[in-house]
């Protein structure tokens, strides 16, 4: 499945701050523990300012707590690096508002991919 949003439009609209974007109080949480990104301005000037690095996309699914399920809205999510950590981010577009939502962004659960090229000879080496 595609992305069902432009990332390129998230990013540009980050960097407007709150006037097209927003963060949710869990994801400020996490961006605060993990990157420390405690606050909402500091979030947006991060993605506005180009800091999610080789951004991957994960997938994209409806969002399940939508108040207005008869129009269905998506939720995109991605992995990204910003320096040596490796993140996570998921974010949904609400037409009603225009405003964007940042859901989550926190460390990424799954292993960093840039750490999989030594799996192999490291594995060699402790058999």
């Amino acid at each position: 499945m595609d992305p069902a949003y432009k990332l390129e439009d998230f990013i540009t609209d980050c960097a407007k701050g709150t006037v097209k974007a927003f963060v949710t109080s869990g994801a400020l949480l996490t961006a605060g523990t993990d990157f420390n990104l405690p606050t909402q301005e500091q979030v947006l000037n991060f993605i506005g300012n180009n800091g999610l690095e080789k951004p991957q996309f994960i997938n994209s699914e409806v969002w399940d707590k939508n108040p207005d399920p008869k129009n269905a809205i998506m939720i995109d999510a991605y992995s990204f690096y910003s320096g040596l950590l490796y993140g996570y981010i998921a974010f949904r577009f609400q037409p009603k508002t225009g405003k964007w939502a940042v859901k989550s962004f926190k460390k990424n659960r799954e292993p960093d991919t840039r750490n999989l090229a030594f799996l192999g000879p490291l594995t060699k080496l402790l058999t």
